[in-house]
Order: C-alpha cells, then structure tokens, then sequence
C-alpha cells in the first residue's frame, strides 16, 4: 500500500472532529466499559482485590508534572467551556500557538538561558573544536532518537522549526553519547556527526551560508557512508551503524527530505540484520538498536508492512536492553515490555488487510489464526496496564521525578492508543464480537482524548499527535462500526465489513 504525503504526513493521520461532543454523563459510563479488559485480566490472575485500579487509573492520568518543575516547561491545554466539554482542534492537540513558520530573532534570544554547550564536556579535542564550531551539543539532540520519532516529527519541525527548541537538553539514554569519543576515529561517523550538528545550527539560526555548507557536509557524509558500506568488513562496525543512523537524523530536520529518512530507516533495519543479533552485546551497539526500533515500527505500520522485531532473535536482543532501576526510565522492563507488545501489530494489520480484501473473505480459514494473535496482543496490553498500575501503587507516596511523570504520560497513552488498534482489528477478523468491541474502543478514544487537556511537557508533541489522529479516526469512523446488518445476506455483510475496515484503515494511514 503506498503512502501519500501532504503537510501533514506522519505514522498517523492528524484529523479533526467537529461532530457533536460525548456528554458529561455517558463519560463515566464509557469509562467503566473502557477498563472491562483490565478487570476480566484481573480476575484471570487472581489478583482482583489487589487495588481500587479505577482510581488508580484517574490519579495517573490526572497526575500533572506541576509539583518541583520549571513552569516554563509546561504548556496548559485550553479551558473547558460551560458545559464541561473542550472544543478540541489541532491547535489543542499540540502545545502552543502562534507557530511561526521560522525560529524568529525573539525564539533565538529565548535560548539564551540554556546554553547549547554546556550540557556535556567530551575530553576528546577534536569533538571539543567541531562543537565550538557548530555551537551544538550533539548529546542535547539526544530525544531525537525518541521511541515516537517518525515522519510526524519531520512535517511539525519543517513546519514550524522552534519546536526543535522544546526538545533540547531532554536527556535520555541514547548511542549520541558515545559519539563524542568516537569522532574523528572514524571517517564516516565524524562527517556525519558534521552534517548533523551544521543542520542543527542552521534550524536554530537559518540562512543563506549555513544552508549551503550544510549541503556540503551532508553530501561528504553520504559519500563516506557509501565507502564505508562497500566494505564487508567495515560495513559491520558500530560506527557505521552511527553514521547511518546521525545522517538519518539529519534528515529528520531537513522537511524535503522525508523520503530519504524513510531510506535511511530502511537501510538502518538492513545493516542491522545483516550484523546479526550476536553483535549487540556493548552499551554502544544496543544504544544504536534502541534509537532504530520506533522508527522502524512506525514505518512498518505507515507502509503496511511485517516488521522484523517480531522475530525471537530481535525480540531477545531488545529484551536484553532492560535494566532494573530504583525509578522508569527507557531501560526499565515497564517500558520495554510496552513497546515490545506493539512489534506485533504491523504484522497482524497487513495480514488482516490481505485476507479483507481477498474474494474470500469470511471464508478464509487464517480468520480463526489472525483472532487468535490479536488476543494475544491485546492480553499483553493488558497486562501492561496491570503492571503499569503495580508501579504507581508502588510509588504512591513518593514524588515522581520530572522525567518519570513524562514517560509515565507517554507509555500510558502509547499502550491505550494500540489498544484501541487492537480492539479494531479484533472486530475486523471476529464479526461476532464486533458490536460488544465498538463501545470499548470509543471509550479509549475518549480517553486519549482527555490526556490532551492535560498539562503536559513541551515536547509532548512528539507522542501526542498520533495519539489524538487514532482517536479522531475512530470516533469518525464509528456509526460505521455500530451498524448492526447481522439481518442482511452473506454477500451484503461481507461487502460491509470490507467497505468500513477499508474506510477507517485508508483514513488513518492518509491513503487512497
């Protein structure tokens, strides 16, 4: 299935819904619905009477990075009108407004309190002299290798370059810190690390000088990758690697060209299979594994493709990313387990596609194989929420860092987002289940729905707008999915069940 770019390209389509908004009193109810999975699970594992988890569930979502943060850092969604219900639009997803379409000369003077070489000292001299020389500390970029990095990011920062500013200086564990000792080492990592950082500079301070140099040192690094692939020895090297993934990066921040860092994500997954699991045993190569897996899921689910993560061998290597700490952070097994039960989904949505449109579709024996994986999906979703509950129970009485209270945020909204997925294409593969599902899948998408009005860190942005594009598409898409036509024939039902997966699967991937 290809995809059609506009101005609004991303994993998901950004859609708004003028339509009539869910009453007051039909929230609790949908609510309530929204969580019968999580009971039933409960119950299964003998552990219903463990904790109110409905009152868990409002304090998590409810929980505001408010307390011992920087105000600054914290954009506030609109008010409510009289009646208790937000008038939602893209303006509301998203974090602040006016959006100029350049960083302006007021933007660039905000940066002056944060000082974009002071985050990180490398001992190594010559990353010390292209740092001076760029004004870029390349460990400042380090969210950029963020789980949610896709083609949304790419169409926001074209189209509004300050967001970059939002994501600056947010820290997490990334392979960008150990490049500093690395550079100059390697050709290909150090001309890539250049291209990087000079992109970098010219989104921040744009003109006619640095844009033209950042052609050069992009084309320099595209040049020595090249040499370093043609090598079978070298074209293993962590560095390499790197220098595939920093080009990307570049990319990343340049919008016209989308479709090379759709390229360099597709070569990435390549060089990485062709290393083979064996070679991800040092922090440096497993730092390099974890910056490739969102994108490389986000591109899977964009193109309607299979995504190789599923298999054991990459599943094992990114389980052995886990580490065990006193609070969540990227490497805990909570996060970890969230985004391996998304490695399914791609898979099971292109199968589900194929048998849809297929002339015997409802006939097909895969029918009863394809439900069978999607509830093993959503039982892992599932279980993620029982998990994700235990940690805030655990840490009830202690205050969460700044950086705990934003990934909380955003695995919390990523896993109900996929749920939502999950309960669609359940209804999809079992007709029988169909109208008991839909009320259960508008209940999560009021749900992400009502994330949006929370107080939420600046660079939310990155998560936050696909969650919302989910949710609109089924709340769009719904009187479709509500129509009971088990009266009609075989050749009516089937028709139906074909044109409404199509209209709600096409909308969200922007197709035709």
């Amino acid at each position: 299935m290809s995809t059609t770019e506009t101005n609004n390209t991303g994993s998901f389509a950004f859609i708004v819904s003028d339509g009539p908004k869910i009453p007051r009193s039909a929230r609790t109810v949908i609510r309530k619905q929204a969580m019968k999975d999580v009971g039933i699970a409960r119950r299964k594992r003998g552990n219903y009477g463990r904790a109110n988890q409905r009152q868990v569930l409002e304090s998590v979502a409810d929980a505001t990075p408010i307390v011992d943060s920087d105000p600054s850092d914290i954009s506030v969604p609109c008010a409510e009108d009289a009646s208790g219900d937000s008038s939602f639009t893209l303006a509301n997803i998203d974090e602040y407004s006016p959006r100029p379409s350049r960083v302006t000369g007021a933007t660039r003077r905000s940066l002056v309190p944060f000082d974009l070489l002071s985050s990180s000292m490398s001992s190594c001299p010559a990353y010390q002299s292209a740092r001076s020389r760029f004004g870029v500390e390349l460990s400042d970029l380090s969210v950029l290798t963020n789980f949610n990095v896709g083609k949304s990011t790419i169409a926001i920062i074209a189209s509004d370059p300050s967001r970059l500013i939002t994501l600056l200086g947010r820290h997490q564990w990334s392979y960008l810190e150990f490049v500093p000792a690395r550079y100059g080492h390697s050709k290909c990592l150090t001309a890539a690390t250049d291209a990087l950082l000079a992109r970098v500079q010219h989104v921040l301070s744009p003109n006619k000088s640095l844009g033209t140099n950042c052609g050069r040192f992009y084309g320099r690094a595209l040049r020595t990758l090249q040499d370093a692939l043609m090598d079978n020895k070298t074209a293993v090297e962590a560095d390499v690697l790197a220098a595939t993934q920093l080009i990307a990066l570049h990319e990343l921040l340049d919008g016209s060209h989308s479709a090379a860092w759709s390229h360099h994500v597709e070569g990435s997954a390549r060089l990485i299979k062709y290393r083979s699991p064996d070679r991800f045993r040092t922090e440096y190569d497993k730092a390099l594994f974890a910056a490739h897996v969102g994108a490389v899921v986000s591109e899977c689910l964009v193109n309607n493709t299979s995504c190789y993560l599923k298999q054991p061998e990459w599943v094992n290597v990114f389980n052995s990313l886990k580490q065990d700490t006193p609070f969540l952070t990227d490497r805990s097994p909570l996060a970890i387990d969230a985004r391996l039960a998304m490695f399914g989904i791609p898979g099971l949505w292109r199968e589900i596609d194929e048998v849809v449109n297929s002339p015997g579709y409802y006939v097909c024996a895969p029918m009863d194989t394809l439900e069978s994986r999607g509830r093993q999906i959503h039982q892992a979703l599932v279980d993620w929420l029982e998990d994700y509950y235990a940690h805030c129970v655990r840490f009830s009485l202690v205050q969460p860092s700044n950086c705990e209270l934003s990934l909380r945020r955003e695995l919390f909204g990523a896993v109900i987002e996929c749920l939502s997925l999950v309960k669609r294409l359940l209804a999809t593969v079992c007709e029988s289940s169909r109208l008991a599902l839909e009320p259960e899948i508008q209940a999560l998408a009021q749900l992400i729905l009502d994330l949006q009005k929370q107080p939420s860190y600046k660079h939310s942005w990155l998560f936050s707008g696909h969650e919302a594009g989910v949710a609109y598409t089924m709340i769009l898409t719904k009187d479709q999915w509500e129509e009971d036509v088990s009266g009609q024939d075989a050749h009516v039902r089937i028709e139906a069940a074909r044109k409404r997966y199509n209209a709600w699967s096409k909308t969200l991937r922007m197709t035709d």
